[in-house]
């Protein structure tokens, strides 16, 4: 399994044309995000932070977060995504566990100001591992032992990738995370509702529940979220549905796929099973099977199988 699930570097893209506005997602990677340029809100559950050149974002992924960028000027970043299992298992032979102590001491934080020698570092050790991840560097085309060829591929990314770690480590141990957020109302009332919305949601919610419960009208509340976060109060409900599930689904294997739904806020088995498939690329069974910390996942199985039948 690699150890660098995903890698961009300097990625640029035109809000007006080529933005995807992405749901506000979470992973099971740790997550080094450096914004380069451009005009853009970054949420991290009931957080907005507006972003300014060569902040650095520290993510444990787990958190629902999620970039908004504005037209029309071109949003640049560069992101990197490391398996949490992977670096655990390569830094516990190194023994030193402090290697992680920026993803949970700053957990889910920006990094201002940074120094512009360790800046430079940290910019081109991403761009080092990109251009990896992403077949640059590869020896394959010179060298028919494939076997070796993938054994320098892991090794060279393992390398880069504590090579990154340790200067974020330095980042953290040098510059304090002394970044003053001062919120807008419209940022207030946005961290109003997400904070409702994550006590709330396995409840039956609406728009109009909301709009009572906060004392803010429904069309002043839609409009607002959608304008700072870029997506609607309904998708930031189901993400966070989703992300309730997943955490189910890895931490409590007892649980059957039926009761991983109730409890995540989703009124039926079958429509939380699409629309976990339709979000995850796989159903609520394969990613269990893939990230629960269990040895034996038969007998579950066929529970949650035939929970499902009787449906």
């Amino acid at each position: 399994m690699n150890i660098c699930k995903y890698s961009i570097y300097r990625k640029a893209c035109d809000p007006r044309i080529d933005w995807d506005l992405n749901d506000f997602h979470s992973h099971n990677e740790f997550e080094i995000y450096l914004f380069h340029t451009g005009n853009c809100n970054f949420l991290i559950k009931n957080k907005v932070f507006h972003l300014q050149p060569n902040d650095l974002i520290l993510l444990n992924g787990l958190t629902l977060h999620r970039a908004n960028p504005f037209p029309p000027e071109i949003y640049e970043r560069s992101v990197v995504h490391i398996s949490q299992d992977r670096i655990q298992q390569l830094i516990s032979t190194m023994k030193f566990p402090e290697l992680l102590k920026p993803f949970t001491k700053f957990n889910n934080c920006i990094f201002r100001n940074i120094n512009n020698v360790l800046l430079q570092q940290i910019e081109k050790s991403i761009k080092a591992i990109s251009e990896l991840a992403n077949g640059k560097g590869i020896i394959a085309s010179k060298c028919e032992d494939l076997t070796l060829n993938s054994r320098f591929y892991n090794a060279k990314m393992q390398t880069l990738t504590m090579q990154l770690l340790f200067q974020i480590y330095e980042l953290s141990q040098t510059h304090h995370n002394q970044h003053i957020h001062v919120e807008t109302e419209k940022e207030l009332h946005v961290r109003r509702i997400t904070a409702w919305i994550d006590e709330h949601y396995q409840e039956d919610i609406t728009l109009d529940k909301l709009s009572t419960s906060l004392n803010i009208s429904k069309y002043y509340l839609s409009h607002i979220f959608k304008e700072i976060t870029g997506g609607t109060i309904m998708k930031y409900l189901m993400s966070c549905r989703l992300n309730h599930a997943q955490r189910l689904l890895e931490t409590e294997p007892k649980l059957s796929v039926l009761d991983v739904a109730l409890e995540s806020g989703f009124k039926h088995c079958s429509h939380f099973s699409r629309y976990f498939l339709g979000k995850m690329g796989v159903t609520p069974l394969e990613y269990r099977k893939k990230y629960c910390n269990i040895k034996d996942f038969t007998t579950i199985a066929f529970q949650d199988h035939t929970n499902y039948l009787k449906k």
